[in-house]
């Protein structure tokens, strides 16, 4: 008998930067970040990217009515699909935001006023009809938004700051740290403490180590990178995400063996992917 997932994790966004839709990005997608993570039959949202659009939709026929959304930071790529996020316009759902990565004092509140503000958008946060409720954390804080859930989280070395997260539950471990730039410092050592033993892992591969100087301190990283601290990490298996939106269905494939020719354990995340954690005991399984 197969065992049962402790932590279910779907992924309807994996672009950074900008959604990149059309023929050139079939296999792996052009919606921007946005994970969904299932464990002890609660439902985590990761960024609100663009391909939190279709997630809604998919919540909203299964008649989901717990919902928590974590932000990484609030750049475009990460918030764009907010405003057309329908349970959020369902008055039976009961929808959590979090932040923690804001360095101007802003509460989570304040963030989502200014993602649904006139003239950039024609309503405001008061439309949506869920019981929304706003929680503030300090990177560095343990979080749990339900029982038996524990969500590890630190600073990363990005523009304006960002959040990465750990999740821990039933003995597996699935770690979500986009949006970093490694430093050879205590940034790369964050990045450590986090995923360190965990079962999955994906992370910022934006750009290809010969691209990477012409964009030093734009709060991006490698699949080098990303692999050498996956492998200081002890990590199980680790995604490349948050695509170049300009890298083609070709481009990623030829990134995603170069990846693998040096870290068998690489994959590059493909939208609408779909991976099962049952903890250390078994590896994790992927299905399309």
């Amino acid at each position: 008998m197969a065992s049962k997932p402790a932590i279910d994790i779907r992924f309807w966004g994996a672009r950074g930067s900008f959604p990149m839709p059309g023929p050139q990005a079939l296999e792996f997608g052009g919606h921007t970040s946005c994970v969904e993570v299932r464990a002890g039959g609660h439902v985590m949202i990761f960024d609100a990217g663009s391909g939190i659009v279709p997630l809604g939709k998919a919540l909203l026929d299964e008649a989901v009515t717990e919902i928590d959304l974590f932000f990484t930071h609030c750049h475009y790529d990460h918030i764009i699909g907010l405003p057309y996020f329908l349970p959020a316009f369902w008055d039976k759902v009961r929808f959590r935001i979090w932040a923690g990565h804001m360095q101007d004092g802003s509460s989570p509140e304040d963030l989502v006023a200014g993602i649904f503000r006139p003239p950039y958008f024609p309503i405001t946060k008061d439309w949506m009809r869920a019981k929304v409720e706003y929680r503030r954390f300090t990177p560095g804080d343990v979080l749990e938004p339900a029982p038996g859930i524990r969500l590890v989280t630190g600073s990363l070395r990005h523009p304006n700051g960002a959040v990465g997260y750990r999740i821990e539950y039933g003995g597996a471990v699935f770690c979500y740290l986009t949006d970093f730039e490694h430093d050879d410092g205590p940034g790369d050592a964050e990045i450590r403490r986090l995923a360190k033993d965990a079962d999955l892992a994906v992370l910022d591969a934006t750009y290809t180590p010969e691209e990477y100087p012409h964009f030093k301190n734009f709060g991006h990283s490698t699949w080098l990178h990303c692999g050498r601290l996956c492998a200081e990490a002890g990590v199980e298996r680790w995604g490349l995400f948050h695509h170049m939106h300009q890298r083609s269905d070709p481009d990623l494939h030829v990134i995603e063996k170069r990846a693998q020719e040096q870290f068998p354990n690489a994959f590059a995340v493909r939208e609408g992917q779909r991976i099962h954690l049952v903890g250390k005991a078994a590896n994790a399984r992927v299905k399309s």
